[in-house]
């Protein structure tokens, strides 16, 4: 199994643009927001505000998990600056093209921060003919193994 195909395969399956909840934590207090995602340059890329707790939790504590459906994420999150940085050109256009309420409502507000998660580990269930595969992948040492999973074994 070709890492890079399925690593491809994975991020195409996430969608250009997708909703999904990131989970962030700090001194024992997790919580988990529902965001709108951008998917590109193999990373999830989203916004906040920085008087959110989120972004608190995330200057102390970049470790943050992400789910879409029967996808799980872990990664590190890396503030990336102001939406219309300069050096977030591509992702203000993409968000202004799927997303162009918020793009407009809150893009320009001052405070706030684009989100990079760049994923260490993924488990994708996929369900095909009725048997699901539980694809286990490791992004930083470039592996993946696949589980079948059928009634409870």
């Amino acid at each position: 199994m070709n890492f890079e195909t399925k690593k491809n395969e994975f991020f195409e399956r996430l969608g250009e643009t997708c909703y999904m909840v990131l989970a962030t934590s700090y001194k024992d207090y997790p919580m988990a927001s529902t965001m709108t995602c951008l998917v590109f340059d193999n990373a999830i890329w989203m916004q906040t505000d920085k008087k959110f707790d989120k972004y608190t939790q995330l200057l102390n504590n970049s470790q943050v998990a992400l789910v879409k459906n029967a996808t799980q994420i872990e990664g590190i999150a890396q503030l990336c600056g102001h939406p219309l940085d300069k050096e977030n050109e591509k992702f203000a256009q993409l968000m202004k093209k799927h997303h162009p309420e918020s793009y407009e409502m809150y893009s320009t507000v001052e405070t706030e921060v684009v989100i990079k998660v760049t994923p260490c580990k993924a488990v994708d269930w996929l369900y095909e003919a009725g048997d699901s595969s539980i694809y286990h992948i490791d992004f930083v040492n470039e592996k993946i193994s696949v589980q079948t999973y059928k009634n409870g074994k």
